[in-house]
């Protein structure tokens, strides 16, 4: 064919349509926003055994004495008990059928990617059951229980340690003397704090009328996250806006009124014992139609001391 033929040929404006091929983005954009920070900065603590064992002590009636030199002094010793944190399974099932593989396999690995997904899935889970787990069934109040549970960190804040910011199921506003407050209950030093993203824009405007500028301070995996009194401040998309508060502390994760709650956690005294480490396990092949694999990890999340974490309950968030 002559080159003005060729030419003539592909100056037709359906030509272009026809000959062009679609360019395929092979990042696999997620869906579903996931900001959890207890993986990446609540410590992680090698154990053994069915559960993660320590002594906790109960101190005596009384610290010491003042005596007069020939006085003898009264023995005063605090005990001893054994406490176990139970390891428990987190998992999560994937599967890819083998005609989506292949459809796929121009322009990504569908394998792969589901699988990064499904650790995303995994990690959110994960979150999810440290801030509102809690063992055994029988009232899940909270919004998630059973009997392979772990206790989670609202769950294991003792009462004492739960600030109020206000009396009222609407909920109040949040000074800094409500947050000083929940960082100075904790027997310890605080090293996080967690809120919902709401939360933290709640931190953020309290601090901008109190002073000129807002600290950041760097964590893990080089991020750089605002910060009170170079205490970091962490989101959680798990910490819900809409709790329901009846006056005292919260009923349920999910309610009609708009108020939502800050964690103060003191890392020596609560983190994550590990039995065994997040793990990707590709299963046996028993069909030709897909492939599976399970991602688990078994843990428990240890508290050395119930006053090592406060809350502060009833902020209004709207």
């Amino acid at each position: 064919m002559p080159n003005e033929e060729l030419i003539r040929a592909l100056s037709q404006s359906t030509v272009g349509s026809i000959l062009s091929q679609p360019e395929i983005d092979r990042v696999v954009e997620q869906l579903v926003n996931y900001d959890n920070p207890l993986r990446q900065n609540l410590p992680r603590k090698k154990g053994s055994g069915e559960a993660y064992n320590l002594n906790r002590r109960t101190p005596g009636s009384t610290a010491g004495q003042m005596v007069a030199d020939t006085d003898d002094l009264v023995e005063n010793t605090g005990s001893y008990a054994q406490t176990s944190f139970t390891y428990r399974t987190v998992g999560i099932r994937g599967k890819v059928t083998r005609k989506a593989q292949a459809i796929g396999r121009s322009y990504a690995n569908v394998l792969a990617d589901e699988m990064e997904a499904k650790a995303n899935d995994f990690r959110d889970y994960e979150d999810y059951n440290l801030i509102w787990g809690q063992n055994p069934a029988n009232s899940p109040i909270y919004g998630h229980g059973g009997n392979n549970d772990i206790n989670g960190l609202h769950k294991v804040i003792d009462a004492g340690n739960v600030v109020l910011v206000t009396t009222s199921q609407a909920g109040g506003a949040l000074t800094t003397e409500l947050l000083d407050k929940a960082i100075d209950v904790i027997r310890g030093d605080a090293k996080m704090i967690i809120a919902s993203l709401a939360g933290r824009r709640k931190i953020n405007a309290v601090l901008q009328t109190s002073q000129r500028f807002v600290d950041k301070v760097e964590v893990k995996g080089g991020f750089k996250v605002l910060a009170y009194n170079d205490i970091p401040i962490f989101t959680s998309t798990n910490i819900s806006d809409t709790m329901f508060f009846n006056g005292t502390d919260i009923v349920a994760i999910s309610g009609s009124t708009p108020t939502t709650a800050i964690y103060v956690v003191d890392t020596t005294k609560v983190f994550v014992g590990e039995l065994t480490p997040l793990t990707m396990m590709p299963l046996a092949k028993k069909s030709s139609q897909y492939d599976e694999f399970d991602i688990f990890e078994d843990i428990s999340l240890v508290v050395r001391d119930v006053k090592g974490a406060s809350r502060l309950v009833g902020i209004k968030s709207t």
